[in-house]
């Protein structure tokens, strides 16, 4: 058998055991197949040395498909990688993710993208500030973009996802711009955004071939909803996401499909109350979302759960992967269905009114603690992380939050916790929790093995002094990134780059900065024997944000 017809999944193991570069160098000559860069997360020691292979190897810049670069906790990478090529030295780039891309890199792609025919998805992410006034690529097709400012020339693109939109703009800037839209997915729709209104019953501004729509946070009642859907009538899948008590009603909804959504068959919701003052009797409203048309007709299956505070109904499965449980819910639904199966992230409550046997999460990979609002002194101890074992499946989290309210009862219950937890190797933790683990050796032998990301809460005034310094290089040797210390001397942050040996990302905020440029002049000099990259941001609260990148080998 040749070498190339071998079946994927024989490729697949051998590539567990190399990394990037070996596989290109291995197989490139052999078998010149497209590439996928994701530089997302990745250390500044790879990405060096990926772009010295790019350098070197130009037939490799045509092997590239797609590309994904982020300044998102490794500032200044997106600038350095333009500042060694040109997205025209990739001639058969289709794909390209940007992340948290600053107004000078953003100028100097503009120009560039009217000049790649070859791509067809373009997404801009975490870039609030960033307007695209250039014409884009006319073969473009999917784009992500932060606001509809963004957006101000008729394109062909098929699928658009937007960070945060109004209903106006989607009739007066959306439905006018992208006459083929197909498919749309808005994160966040309010009147915030609103600039002008418009009419909804104007016949240019419907979206005749709008099939697909995703609303994740709809912060507009029913009836606005209802004259909206008369803009999108040949829509066949809607997921939407609302906090409106007037969605709750069955039916109006069933009015409204009837009416101006006939060819809807794939309808998914989540809709969420939080009552003011006191309960609303809900049971028997949310019922009626159990009735024949909904079940019988388009089998649209819902389940609900009410609290003394809030009531919450959804179609199941659920269909967000993030979830937070009530402190005191009862829910009402079919609990033989693995209802929660694509919640990866899970907050719950430092104590709990529920009962276990209502609600289990399989696939949970970050679990949040949090704490009631009516308690005054939160703590957590061996019978809470009993209940969280019987809540979740404790094996697959990788992150765990706990809420910088809530304390820890004893250190040696919650190591036991941690040491059920195999794959954790993400923390984030206030610092008053952090000082309690001092006197317990076996927890910080613990946690400098397994704890590579540690995030500690940011809350002024708190500041590390000297000692906790040397005291969390010692608890977390292995750590690899390290977010929102508060910093109050220049030299503590050369001790953090000395003493973690394998930190590669690094955000501080820092008390003692009066004058940035000095700063920033006395850091190069000081790093110096450090191949490291850093962004300063000055803060409202007298502060700067240091943001690092650190080859490490």
């Amino acid at each position: 058998m040749k070498f190339e017809l071998l079946p994927n999944e024989i490729f697949r193991e051998i590539f567990e055991y190399l990394d990037i570069f070996d596989v290109i160098h291995s197989f490139n000559e052999l078998i010149p197949l497209p590439l996928y860069l994701n530089f997302v997360d990745v250390s500044k020691f790879k990405f060096d040395r990926l772009c010295q292979l790019l350098t070197t190897h130009s037939n490799v810049k045509e092997q590239v498909y797609s590309l994904k670069l982020s300044n998102k906790s490794t500032p200044g990478q997106i600038e350095t990688f333009f500042s060694s090529f040109s997205l025209l030295d990739f001639p058969h780039l289709r794909s390209l993710t940007l992340i948290q891309i600053d107004k000078n890199a953003s100028s100097q792609l503009q120009s560039i993208l009217p000049l790649l025919p070859q791509l067809n998805s373009f997404h801009l992410l975490d870039s609030n500030d960033i307007h695209l006034t250039h014409p884009l690529s006319s073969n473009l097709q999917t784009l992500t973009i932060p606001t509809i400012v963004s957006l101000s020339k008729t394109s062909s693109i098929t699928n658009l996802t937007i960070s945060g939109c109004s209903l106006d703009q989607l009739s007066y800037y959306i439905f006018k711009h992208l006459p083929l839209l197909t498919c749309l997915d808005i994160k966040h729709c309010s009147s915030h955004y609103s600039q002008v209104k418009i009419s909804f019953d104007d016949e240019r501004s419907k979206a005749v071939h709008l099939k697909q729509l995703m609303i994740f946070n709809f912060e507009y009642g029913f009836e606005y909803f209802k004259n909206f859907a008369k803009q999108i009538p040949k829509l066949t899948t809607l997921q939407l996401c609302a906090t409106s008590l007037d969605m709750m009603n069955a039916h109006q909804w069933k009015q409204l499909i009837l009416s101006s959504l006939s060819y809807l068959t794939d309808f998914k919701f989540i809709f969420y109350y939080q009552f003011p003052t006191h309960t609303v009797e809900l049971n028997t409203q949310l019922d009626d979302f159990q009735n024949e048309f909904w079940t019988e007709q388009h089998h649209w299956y819902t389940e609900y759960s009410l609290s003394t505070c809030s009531a919450t109904i959804y179609t199941i499965p659920y269909m967000l992967d993030s979830y937070q449980l009530e402190y005191e819910s009862n829910r009402y639904g079919n609990q033989l269905i693995n209802t929660f199966d694509k919640v990866r992230s899970l907050t719950v409550y430092h104590r709990s009114m529920i009962k276990p046997e209502q609600y289990y999460f399989s696939r949970v990979r970050s679990l949040t603690i949090i704490s009631a609002e009516d308690c005054r002194r939160p703590a957590i101890g061996g019978q809470g992380f009993q209940f969280l074992g019987t809540l979740v499946d404790i094996t697959k989290i990788e992150h765990l939050n706990i809420s910088v309210k809530v304390q820890i009862k004893e250190s040696t219950g919650f190591l036991r916790f941690l040491q059920g937890l195999p794959r954790l190797s993400s923390l984030t933790i206030s610092i008053g929790a952090l000082n309690y683990f001092h006197f317990n050796d076996e927890l910080r032998d613990y946690l400098s093995k397994t704890i590579k990301h540690l995030q500690i809460y940011k809350y002024c005034p708190t500041t590390f002094r000297y000692y906790g310094i040397r005291d969390l290089c010692e608890m977390f040797s292995n750590l690899e990134q390290l977010k929102c210390v508060h910093l109050a001397q220049a030299n503590d942050l050369l001790f953090l780059l000395e003493h973690l040996p394998k930190l590669t990302s690094l955000t501080a905020y820092l008390w003692f900065v009066k004058d940035d440029n000095h700063f920033y002049s006395w850091f190069i000099k000081a790093t110096q024997n450090f191949n490291i990259i850093f962004d300063l941001k000055p803060t409202r609260k007298r502060e700067t944000l240091l943001s690092a990148w650190i080859e490490r080998k």
